[in-house]
């Protein structure tokens, strides 16, 4: 397994955090009791996380909290073992559940029927697209895409910098949780990119700190106590618990220990700000909070940007 230093800094401090991490506790339990409710999840979850925090208790380690991530991912989460009930569980979440709800929400926001997904991951929600009958174009900096998805078009992109497809390739580009991975002085470029390949850019993110006149978020908050829970917590925690949230989904749960991770989370108004500087105006932010049907909840926002914007429903 290779994790960057910085990141193990940035995980370790975040292991650091008490509040930080009861509630990451929590939130993880929440959203994996929806799929495991015959399982001994709980203890999974419980020692995972006190493992992880145990190997910083007398200090920042990069070292020691690498091999326990490794141990984990190997013995504890067994990454590739599709027997084991955890992996049977996440496959058919991964390839089945995920992309199926995903779909139900993304066919009211897509503009036209030409689709890229950028950052596409797994393929499956790309898979999903395309039985739907929408044209859809995939990249990533990473190939581990699932055999279902690998007849779609694919480039592998050398840097998250590159433009993977040429000027108005598709309608509209869907970016979900893939901008906090891009390292901060790629993303510009990166946003410039995407508003040349599609008139309409919808972006999902992790996000902390929601300002309280969030059109939308009072109903979010009255639906959801993770949500209510998170935005009580300081801000530096908040950032924290996402850090942790975004570490343990990725290299732990799917064993994905390449996957770049600066943590590069900001609150609405920052992305505000940069993706209009580059292109991309923000026209609607949807705070979608800590959605039921997840089993990695996040504090997830929509921002439709650009252009040719759908006029679909609230996700």
């Amino acid at each position: 397994m290779k994790i960057a230093d910085e990141t193990l800094q940035s995980i370790g401090r975040a292991l650091r955090d008490g509040a930080a991490l009861a509630f990451v506790h929590g939130s993880l339990k929440a959203g994996y009791l929806e799929f495991f409710p015959n399982q001994p999840i709980d203890r999974l979850v419980d020692q995972a996380l006190d493992e992880l925090a145990a190997s910083q208790a007398a200090g920042l380690d990069g070292q020691q909290l690498l091999g326990v991530a490794d141990r984990l991912v190997k013995q504890t989460f067994r990454g590739g073992d599709r027997s084991f009930w955890f992996n049977q569980v996440y496959h058919r979440y991964k390839t089945e559940l995920k992309p199926a709800a995903e779909f139900e929400q993304l066919v009211g926001l897509i503009a036209g029927r030409r689709v890229l997904d950028y950052g596409c991951g797994s393929g499956y929600l790309a898979n999903r697209l395309a039985q739907g009958g929408y044209t859809v174009l995939t990249t990533d900096v990473l190939d581990y895409r699932f055999p279902e998805a690998q007849h779609l078009p694919f480039v592998r992109l050398a840097s998250p910098a590159e433009r993977p497809y040429p000027a108005g390739s598709a309608e509209t580009a869907l970016v979900q949780a893939v901008l906090h991975h891009v390292n901060p002085p790629d993303l510009p470029q990166v946003i410039r990119g995407l508003s040349q390949m599609a008139a309409t850019v919808l972006i999902k993110e992790d996000t902390y700190d929601l300002p309280a006149d969030l059109p939308g978020l009072a109903e979010t908050l009255a639906r959801q106590p993770l949500l209510r829970a998170f935005l009580a917590l300081p801000r530096e925690t908040q950032f924290q618990a996402l850090v942790l949230i975004d570490f343990f989904a990725n290299v732990l749960a799917q064993g994905v220990s390449e996957m770049n991770l600066p943590f590069g989370f900001k609150p609405v108004s920052e992305w505000q700000t940069l993706l209009a500087a580059n292109g991309l105006p923000v026209r609607r932010v949807l705070p979608v909070g800590f959605e039921p049907g997840r089993m990695h909840k996040s504090c997830h926002v929509w921002l439709i940007c650009g252009q040719g914007l759908a006029q679909g429903r609230d996700a």
